[in-house]
Protein backbone atom coordinates (compact mmCIF):
# COMPACT_ATOMS: atom_id res chain seq x y z
CA UNK A 1 0.00 0.00 0.00
CA UNK A 2 0.99 3.87 -0.82
CA UNK A 3 1.98 5.31 2.81
CA UNK A 4 -0.91 6.23 4.39
CA UNK A 5 -1.06 9.76 6.76
CA UNK A 6 -3.16 11.64 8.84
CA UNK A 7 -3.46 14.40 11.36
CA UNK A 8 -4.65 12.92 14.85
CA UNK A 9 -4.76 16.53 16.26
CA UNK A 10 -2.65 19.76 16.08
CA UNK A 11 -3.13 22.98 17.84
CA UNK A 12 -2.67 24.41 21.05
CA UNK A 13 -5.09 21.64 22.62
CA UNK A 14 -2.56 18.61 21.35
CA UNK A 15 -0.30 17.50 18.43
CA UNK A 16 0.09 14.02 16.71
CA UNK A 17 0.82 12.79 13.26
CA UNK A 18 0.56 9.02 12.00
CA UNK A 19 2.32 7.24 9.45
CA UNK A 20 1.74 3.71 8.10
CA UNK A 21 2.92 1.44 5.77
CA UNK A 22 0.36 -1.38 6.21
CA UNK A 23 2.40 -2.66 8.94
CA UNK A 24 4.46 -0.58 10.58
CA UNK A 25 3.29 3.18 12.05
CA UNK A 26 5.50 5.83 13.73
CA UNK A 27 3.95 8.81 15.27
CA UNK A 28 5.26 12.49 15.43
CA UNK A 29 4.34 13.70 18.66
CA UNK A 30 2.07 12.11 21.13
CA UNK A 31 0.15 15.40 22.98
CA UNK A 32 -3.45 13.86 24.08
CA UNK A 33 -4.71 11.67 26.94
CA UNK A 34 -3.90 7.69 25.95
CA UNK A 35 -7.91 7.44 25.69
CA UNK A 36 -8.28 10.25 22.94
CA UNK A 37 -5.17 8.73 21.44
CA UNK A 38 -6.54 5.27 20.98
CA UNK A 39 -9.79 6.37 19.63
CA UNK A 40 -8.44 9.02 17.41
CA UNK A 41 -6.24 6.04 15.83
CA UNK A 42 -9.53 4.05 15.85
CA UNK A 43 -11.27 7.18 14.27
CA UNK A 44 -8.42 6.60 10.83
CA UNK A 45 -8.18 2.65 11.62
CA UNK A 46 -4.69 2.55 12.47
CA UNK A 47 -3.87 -0.45 14.50
CA UNK A 48 -2.34 0.60 18.00
CA UNK A 49 -0.04 -2.33 17.62
CA UNK A 50 1.67 -1.29 14.49
CA UNK A 51 2.85 1.63 16.41
CA UNK A 52 6.91 1.04 17.04
CA UNK A 53 8.04 4.71 17.99
CA UNK A 54 6.93 8.32 18.98
CA UNK A 55 9.28 11.31 17.34
CA UNK A 56 9.42 14.05 19.37
CA UNK A 57 9.81 17.51 17.69
CA UNK A 58 10.34 19.33 21.57
CA UNK A 59 8.79 19.66 25.13
CA UNK A 60 5.76 22.08 24.83
CA UNK A 61 3.20 20.19 26.60
CA UNK A 62 0.82 19.84 23.42
CA UNK A 63 3.07 17.51 21.64
CA UNK A 64 4.42 15.34 24.62
CA UNK A 65 1.65 14.92 27.13
CA UNK A 66 0.92 11.39 26.13
CA UNK A 67 4.59 10.01 26.03
CA UNK A 68 4.55 8.31 29.62
CA UNK A 69 1.12 7.06 29.48
CA UNK A 70 1.34 5.80 26.24
CA UNK A 71 4.49 3.83 26.88
CA UNK A 72 3.19 2.33 30.13
CA UNK A 73 0.14 1.13 28.57
CA UNK A 74 1.25 0.16 25.24
CA UNK A 75 4.92 -0.47 25.21
CA UNK A 76 5.53 2.49 22.20
CA UNK A 77 9.48 4.44 22.78
CA UNK A 78 9.99 7.70 22.04
CA UNK A 79 13.02 9.00 20.64
CA UNK A 80 14.15 12.55 21.80
CA UNK A 81 16.70 14.87 20.55
CA UNK A 82 19.58 14.77 23.15
CA UNK A 83 19.66 18.82 22.95
CA UNK A 84 16.15 19.22 24.29
CA UNK A 85 17.33 16.56 26.99
CA UNK A 86 20.34 18.69 27.83
CA UNK A 87 18.71 22.29 27.06
CA UNK A 88 15.26 21.55 29.19
CA UNK A 89 16.41 19.39 31.95
CA UNK A 90 13.38 20.65 34.41
CA UNK A 91 11.13 20.04 31.82
CA UNK A 92 12.63 16.74 30.64
CA UNK A 93 12.02 15.57 34.67
CA UNK A 94 9.18 16.52 34.56
CA UNK A 95 7.77 13.60 32.18
CA UNK A 96 8.80 10.95 34.36
CA UNK A 97 9.87 8.87 31.71
CA UNK A 98 11.23 5.50 32.59
CA UNK A 99 14.88 4.68 31.60
CA UNK A 100 14.45 2.39 29.06
CA UNK A 101 11.18 4.36 27.19
CA UNK A 102 13.27 6.87 25.07
CA UNK A 103 16.66 6.99 23.10
CA UNK A 104 17.95 10.26 22.19
CA UNK A 105 18.66 10.94 19.01
CA UNK A 106 20.51 13.55 17.07
CA UNK A 107 19.70 15.98 13.97
CA UNK A 108 21.43 14.74 10.46
CA UNK A 109 21.38 10.89 11.39
CA UNK A 110 18.98 8.69 10.03
CA UNK A 111 17.35 6.32 12.25
CA UNK A 112 15.15 3.51 10.72
CA UNK A 113 12.17 2.02 12.11
CA UNK A 114 10.85 -1.34 10.05
CA UNK A 115 10.48 0.43 6.70
CA UNK A 116 10.88 3.51 8.04
CA UNK A 117 13.92 6.14 7.54
CA UNK A 118 13.55 9.03 10.18
CA UNK A 119 15.73 12.13 10.21
CA UNK A 120 15.43 14.74 12.46
CA UNK A 121 16.65 18.71 11.28
CA UNK A 122 17.14 21.64 13.86
CA UNK A 123 13.84 24.46 13.72
CA UNK A 124 13.89 27.19 15.53
CA UNK A 125 11.54 27.94 18.33
CA UNK A 126 11.13 28.61 22.56
CA UNK A 127 12.21 24.61 23.10
CA UNK A 128 15.71 23.98 23.50
CA UNK A 129 16.40 21.63 21.58
CA UNK A 130 13.43 21.27 19.15
CA UNK A 131 13.84 19.73 15.76
CA UNK A 132 11.35 18.87 12.52
CA UNK A 133 11.57 15.49 10.68
CA UNK A 134 12.10 14.15 7.36
CA UNK A 135 10.64 10.87 6.47
CA UNK A 136 11.19 8.22 3.78
CA UNK A 137 9.22 4.78 3.12
CA UNK A 138 10.07 2.77 0.02
CA UNK A 139 10.75 6.01 -1.99
CA UNK A 140 7.95 7.85 -0.60
CA UNK A 141 9.21 10.91 1.29
CA UNK A 142 8.03 13.51 3.97
CA UNK A 143 8.59 16.60 5.37
CA UNK A 144 7.16 17.95 8.85
CA UNK A 145 7.64 21.33 10.17
CA UNK A 146 5.81 22.50 13.15
CA UNK A 147 6.68 25.36 15.73
CA UNK A 148 9.42 27.68 14.19
CA UNK A 149 9.97 31.06 14.01
CA UNK A 150 11.78 30.85 11.07
CA UNK A 151 12.99 28.45 8.21
CA UNK A 152 16.18 27.94 6.32
CA UNK A 153 17.83 26.16 3.01
CA UNK A 154 17.87 22.62 4.58
CA UNK A 155 14.26 22.67 5.43
CA UNK A 156 13.40 23.88 1.50
CA UNK A 157 15.62 21.07 0.70
CA UNK A 158 13.72 18.58 2.24
CA UNK A 159 10.34 20.29 1.26
CA UNK A 160 11.29 20.26 -2.37
CA UNK A 161 12.09 16.18 -2.41
CA UNK A 162 9.14 15.53 -0.32
CA UNK A 163 5.47 13.93 -1.47
CA UNK A 164 3.52 15.48 1.20
CA UNK A 165 5.00 18.62 3.78
CA UNK A 166 3.30 19.02 7.32
CA UNK A 167 3.76 22.64 7.47
CA UNK A 168 3.30 24.85 10.23
CA UNK A 169 0.36 28.01 8.96
CA UNK A 170 0.48 29.17 12.81
CA UNK A 171 -1.69 32.89 12.62
CA UNK A 172 -2.65 35.57 10.68
CA UNK A 173 -0.72 38.65 11.56
CA UNK A 174 -3.69 41.14 10.91
CA UNK A 175 -5.30 38.70 13.14
CA UNK A 176 -2.59 38.44 15.94
CA UNK A 177 -1.94 42.04 15.86
CA UNK A 178 -5.34 43.29 16.80
CA UNK A 179 -6.07 40.45 18.66
CA UNK A 180 -6.18 39.93 22.58
CA UNK A 181 -2.70 38.81 23.55
CA UNK A 182 -0.43 40.75 25.26
CA UNK A 183 2.27 42.84 23.46
CA UNK A 184 4.50 40.73 25.01
CA UNK A 185 2.69 37.17 23.87
CA UNK A 186 2.50 39.27 20.38
CA UNK A 187 6.20 39.68 19.87
CA UNK A 188 6.95 36.39 20.93
CA UNK A 189 4.50 34.69 18.68
CA UNK A 190 6.24 36.49 15.90
CA UNK A 191 9.80 36.21 16.60
CA UNK A 192 12.60 34.24 15.14
CA UNK A 193 11.97 31.52 17.56
CA UNK A 194 8.12 31.43 17.39
CA UNK A 195 5.90 30.34 14.91
CA UNK A 196 5.44 30.88 11.20
CA UNK A 197 2.37 33.46 10.08
CA UNK A 198 0.40 32.37 7.21
CA UNK A 199 2.18 34.95 4.83
CA UNK A 200 5.75 32.96 6.13
CA UNK A 201 4.28 29.26 5.24
CA UNK A 202 3.10 30.42 2.04
CA UNK A 203 6.17 32.04 0.77
CA UNK A 204 8.41 28.94 2.15
CA UNK A 205 6.20 26.47 -0.13
CA UNK A 206 6.79 28.70 -3.24
CA UNK A 207 10.44 29.90 -2.20
CA UNK A 208 11.49 25.45 -1.58
CA UNK A 209 9.62 24.21 -4.48
CA UNK A 210 7.32 22.11 -3.13
CA UNK A 211 5.23 20.49 -5.70
CA UNK A 212 4.29 17.61 -3.87
CA UNK A 213 0.63 15.64 -3.54
CA UNK A 214 -0.23 17.13 -0.34
CA UNK A 215 -0.06 20.01 1.77
CA UNK A 216 -1.17 19.81 5.17
CA UNK A 217 -1.28 23.41 7.20
CA UNK A 218 -1.09 22.48 10.88
CA UNK A 219 -1.03 23.74 14.47
CA UNK A 220 -2.96 26.84 13.61
CA UNK A 221 -3.90 29.23 16.29
CA UNK A 222 -7.37 29.07 17.80
CA UNK A 223 -7.56 33.28 18.18
CA UNK A 224 -5.18 34.26 15.63
CA UNK A 225 -6.26 32.49 12.70
CA UNK A 226 -9.21 30.98 10.40
CA UNK A 227 -9.47 28.27 8.38
CA UNK A 228 -11.31 29.85 5.66
CA UNK A 229 -8.64 32.09 5.58
CA UNK A 230 -5.72 29.86 5.38
CA UNK A 231 -7.62 27.70 2.19
CA UNK A 232 -8.25 30.77 0.29
CA UNK A 233 -4.47 32.21 0.59
CA UNK A 234 -3.08 28.58 -0.35
CA UNK A 235 -5.51 27.34 -3.11
CA UNK A 236 -5.17 30.57 -4.77
CA UNK A 237 -1.14 30.40 -4.68
CA UNK A 238 -0.92 26.94 -4.88
CA UNK A 239 -1.50 24.87 -8.16
CA UNK A 240 -1.30 20.66 -8.36
CA UNK A 241 -0.88 20.16 -5.02
CA UNK A 242 -4.12 19.13 -2.57
CA UNK A 243 -4.08 21.98 0.01
CA UNK A 244 -5.53 20.22 3.66
CA UNK A 245 -6.11 22.79 6.11
CA UNK A 246 -6.39 21.01 9.47
CA UNK A 247 -8.56 22.50 12.28
CA UNK A 248 -7.99 22.82 15.77
CA UNK A 249 -8.14 19.66 17.48
CA UNK A 250 -9.20 17.32 14.81
CA UNK A 251 -8.21 14.30 13.10
CA UNK A 252 -7.66 14.94 9.31
CA UNK A 253 -7.69 11.76 6.53
CA UNK A 254 -5.18 12.54 3.83
CA UNK A 255 -8.39 13.31 1.53
CA UNK A 256 -8.58 16.50 4.02
CA UNK A 257 -11.87 15.04 5.39
CA UNK A 258 -12.50 16.00 8.90
CA UNK A 259 -13.35 12.55 10.80
CA UNK A 260 -13.25 13.88 14.87
CA UNK A 261 -13.69 16.62 16.78
CA UNK A 262 -12.94 17.22 20.33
Amino acid sequence: MKLYHAVLGSGSCGNSYVFYDGTTSILIDQGYSYVQFKKKLSDVNVPLKSIQAIFLTHFHPDHCHGLKVTYNKAKIPSFIHSKAIEKEPVVFDRLKLPPNSFTQIEVDEVYEVGDFKIRAFNTLHDSGGSVGYYIENKGEKITLITDTGDTNEQMQSFAKKSDALFLESNYDDDMLLNGPYSYKLKRRVRGSWGHLSNEQALNFVKESGFNGEYLYLIHLSTKNNDEEIVDKLFTSNINGTKVVVCPRGKVVNKMGTDIDEE
